[in-house]
């Protein structure tokens, strides 16, 4: 199964520190404004990552059950039982009523 290793966590993006120092550089708000938007977009992208890896074990059950379903229809068996109904029942007691006590 394909799985998304990723270096960092949308955890570790919103807790990054950076050194500030007197040089010129980048508006702090603006830096913090573009992280906000790579952790929510880093987050929905470990969540599809999620929903696909259950989706790929889903897959691979219905999979193996359809092939399962194939080998028995294959071979003839059947392991699903039948649960009589009330007329069978009947049906079978009035038969071994006959052959027990005749006609």
């Amino acid at each position: 199964m394909a799985e998304l290793n990723l270096k960092l966590s949308a955890k570790d993006i919103y807790e990054k520190e950076f050194e500030r120092t007197m040089v010129r550089g980048f508006k702090p708000e603006d830096v913090d404004s573009f992280l906000d938007e790579i952790i929510e977009d880093y987050q929905k992208m470990a969540d599809m990552n999620n929903q696909l890896l259950k989706l790929q074990d889903e897959n691979a059950k219905l999979k193996r059950e359809i092939e399962n379903l194939r080998m028995r229809v294959a071979t003839g068996r059947s392991d699903v039982q039948q649960t009589p109904n009330n007329y069978d029942l009947l049906k079978r007691i009035s038969n071994l009523e006959k052959a027990v006590f005749g006609k």
